[in-house]
């Protein structure tokens, strides 16, 4: 450390050796920043093509699930179950 860092406050040397450790940091290519954003914009519209389909699929689980209920609240239901599980 030089003299000049004693006199900063903690804030200040912290914000100068953050500034000093950036100077060697790797910047990627062109080619990687435009495949990430790619493969980004891919995934969104992927997403969004799927979301109607995952909604759909949740009300059919939720359907089905009442469904069985109410068939496994129906006594000819219960006692055909009763009789196989003999």
């Amino acid at each position: 450390m030089d003299s000049t860092m004693n006199n900063l406050d903690p804030i200040e040397r912290f914000m100068q050796r953050m500034a000093a450790s950036e100077i060697g940091a790797a910047v990627p290519s062109a080619g990687t920043i435009w495949w990430r954003a790619e493969l980004r914009r891919r995934l969104a519209l992927e997403e969004r093509a799927m979301r109607p389909m995952r909604i759909a699929e949740g009300v059919a689980c939720a359907v089905g699930a009442l469904a069985a209920v109410a068939l496994a609240g129906h006594s000819g239901v219960l006692a055909t179950l009763h009789f196989l599980i003999r």
